[in-house]
């Protein structure tokens, strides 16, 4: 076998147990190590709030009551989604908004501040 293919796959070990409960993970760091293989940094798992469009469906559902400002459509998510916290979920709740505009979907009347409505 290949020196670059046990390489590989030690790291993608790595990056798998990083994404999941992060046990035995020093071992497989150890074994990089001794092998002198760079380590690229090791991320936290991505918090997948919004797949498949969940975002955008609960920013629809907040307007559905008539136009709202960013921050309330905010609140909404966060009462709905306890596991992010609100500054995230007001980034979350920001790109939503942004991508049902270029869709045509939301218009968003005013500036800083101003109301988001259902086109």
């Amino acid at each position: 076998m290949l020196d670059k293919t046990i390489d590989s796959a030690l790291l993608a070990l790595r990056r798998q147990i990083n994404q999941c409960d992060g046990k035995g993970r020093e071992h497989v760091e150890a074994l990089l190590k001794q092998r002198g293989v760079h380590m690229p940094r090791a991320m936290p798992p991505r918090l997948n709030v919004a797949g498949s469009g969940v975002m955008a469906r609960m920013a629809l559902d907040a307007l559905r009551d008539g136009p709202q400002t960013a921050r309330y459509v905010s609140e909404y998510v966060a009462k709905r989604r306890p596991e992010i916290t609100f500054d995230k979920g007001h980034v979350f709740t920001a790109v939503a908004l942004t991508k049902l505009k270029k869709r045509g979907l939301v218009v968003h009347d005013g500036g800083f501040g101003g109301l988001w409505r259902l086109a």
